[in-house]
This record gives structure tokens, C-alpha cells and sequence, in this order.
């Protein structure tokens, strides 16, 4: 929750594969996780939506968002940038897997 290079390198990895429809990711907000977690991730979901987009297909990004408003990132704000990089923002775990899920069944957005 601290360290986001393992997760920034999968999604670039994950981008990169033809097979690789929808990213499903949980963010986790609060004391203890990273203080700015749309800050890398932002960047890295907009990257990944662009190589995917060269390569000719269309990357979902669906990110379940678990925190309060008080919360020290900012829950809304943390939305909001993830969001404008693409990403489907969720403030719950079942509406995230929902919608990654109707995104692979229809084949896409």
C-alpha cells in the first residue's frame, strides 16, 4: 500500500498484452497507505490506456477506491485524478468487480 513499483510495473505490463481487457485495481486510502496514491497512479493508468489505444484496443481501468472524505489523500480528490487518467471510479469493492466484469462480458466499453 506504500510502495507502488510492483503495481506501477504490472499495469505497463498488463497494457502491454493483447489479451488484457479491463484492470481492476484497489486503492486504499487512510494512515498507514502511500500519502498520495493517484499521484503514480494517475500517470500510469493514462500511459496504459495510450499504449493499448496504439496497439489498437481499448484498456478498461476500474479502480475500487476504499477510504473516508477524511481520510489524509483526500478520497474525492483521489477520485477525481483517477478518474481524468481514465480510470471507472468505485467507492465499493462489489460495484468495481460489477462493472469490470460487465466490461469483459460486453466486450468492452
Amino acid at each position: 500500500m506504500i510502495d507502488q513499483s510492483l503495481r506501477l510495473e504490472r499495469i505497463a505490463e498488463e497494457a502491454a498484452d493483447p489479451a488484457c481487457a479491463v484492470l481492476l485495481l484497489d486503492v486504499v486510502l487512510g494512515y498507514g497507505a502511500h500519502p498520495g496514491p493517484a499521484n503514480q497512479l494517475a500517470p500510469a493508468i493514462a500511459a496504459a490506456r495510450d499504449s493499448a489505444q496504439r496497439g489498437g484496443r481499448d484498456l478498461a481501468v476500474v479502480v475500487s477506491l476504499v477510504g473516508s472524505r477524511s481520510d489524509p489523500q483526500g478520497r474525492d480528490a483521489t477520485a477525481e485524478q483517477l478518474a481524468a487518467a481514465g480510470a471507472s471510479v468505485h467507492l465499493s469493492n462489489a460495484a468495481a468487480a460489477r462493472t469490470a466484469v460487465d466490461l469483459i462480458e460486453g466486450g468492452g466499453r
